[in-house]
């Protein structure tokens, strides 16, 4: 009996696991004359070349996605770049859809030619450049990484000579450029606007100018933030161009006793980041208005240990807004500012979210004299946007 029963667990257990790795199936009917079909949506992180379709006959695709939800958004391509998203027969732009057991695209914005071949690209760029890294169509435009570090050739009186090889589905329409660092932080600066560099030959040369920093490994640190946040916060992460701006691979802060939360950013120049209470998009920093927070930046060693302010969340996990305004009476002159009818305190901040002065009272708060600009007042918990004259 006891054999008996264990062996129904067993195949309890295979059941269970089959449920849970069981495939969502993607069934796609396109316009005459597609080549090739991907998809892209939350199930790839919105990656135009991450997940090509599978050709039935000539109109048909399908793909099974074993880790798709019902309820995540997508869309498909004819091709591995944005460039040949699909649209709607009037030209328009698609509704991000939601599983369906059969989809229909009826037009593309371009119809993808596979052109596969390996090609070897060389760049020149400016002495001061250590590494050089390569970015383009040819991997969804995924951040800088060492899977696609260029190697160093030779070094002129013009400058440095990187050169990889890389295998692209679309070699006459290749686009690219090059980061002088391992974050879109480093990426090139001039030229700035054209990196349609498609080509019929198998091997290609590119002059950069300039980039927007260069990154020396030998000048690396940690960067340190404390961030003090909205009162409530259970949890807090910090995503940027050091993590590739992918949610995956965000950073979770250590909260301290005093409601804060540190972080610690090993072995970088300079960063752009942003905080969110949730390791999601929506759940972004804002403003005193509600608005995203513009993309924060530090670098090493002027800002090896920095203290910032969260003043509010775009969204929270409750999904109610931290953002309340104040009521208080306030007045500026002389460069001083006064709040009246203060129940706790004062916190002031400057436009970029750098705490400038604080005070715990009750009644009326005077400041110490301040530059002339814009301030964000946090009195008792509710937020403020003063001019100080």
């Amino acid at each position: 009996m006891k054999k008996i029963f264990t062996s129904i667990l067993a195949l309890l257990a295979i059941f269970l696991f089959v449920q849970t790795v069981s495939a969502l199936t993607y069934t796609v009917t396109v316009p005459a004359g597609t080549k090739a079909c991907y998809i892209t949506g939350e199930m790839n992180g919105w990656s135009p070349s991450a997940t090509p379709l599978t050709k039935v006959n000539e109109t048909t695709y399908t793909v099974d996605l074993p880790n798709a939800t019902e309820s995540m958004k997508y869309q498909y391509l004819s091709g591995p770049d944005w460039k040949y998203i699909e649209k709607n027969a009037d030209g328009s732009a698609v509704t991000d859809r939601t599983w369906s057991a059969s989809d229909v695209v009826v037009n593309w914005l371009a119809v993808f030619t596979p052109d596969e071949r390996e090609v070897t690209i060389e760049a020149l760029v400016p002495s001061e450049v250590k590494v050089l890294y390569l970015v383009g169509s040819f991997n969804g435009w995924q951040s800088p990484s060492e899977a696609f570090k260029m190697t160093f050739d030779s070094e002129t009186l013009d400058g440095k000579i990187f050169s990889i090889k890389v295998f692209s589905v679309d070699a006459i329409n290749m686009e690219f450029k090059f980061a002088a660092g391992p974050a879109w932080s480093y990426e090139q600066a001039d030229p700035k606007d054209n990196f349609i560099y498609g080509t019929t030959e198998n091997t290609t040369s590119v002059v950069v100018n300039s980039f927007k920093n260069y990154f020396d490994p030998e000048k690396t640190g940690t960067i340190n933030i404390t961030a003090t946040v909205p009162a409530g916060t259970q949890r807090v992460f910090i995503q940027g161009d050091f993590l590739g701006w992918n949610m995956d691979n965000a950073m979770e802060g250590v909260k301290n006793q005093d409601g804060t939360f540190s972080f610690s950013i090993p072995m970088v120049m300079n960063i752009i980041y942003n905080f969110y209470n949730k390791a999601d998009w929506a759940y972004v920093e804002a403003n005193e208005n509600g608005d995203k927070y513009p993309d924060r930046s530090a670098s090493f060693p002027n800002d090896a240990t920095i203290a910032v302010t969260v003043t509010a969340w775009k969204q929270t996990i409750s999904g109610v807004s931290t953002v309340k305004e104040a009521t208080n009476i306030m007045y500026s002159a002389n460069q001083l500012l006064t709040v009246e009818e203060v129940k706790t305190g004062v916190e002031i901040f400057d436009i970029t979210g750098r705490l400038i002065d604080n005070a715990r009272l009750t009644g009326t708060y005077t400041s110490n004299q301040l530059n002339k600009g814009l301030y964000i007042v946090r009195v008792d918990g509710a937020t403020k946007k003063v001019s100080v004259k």
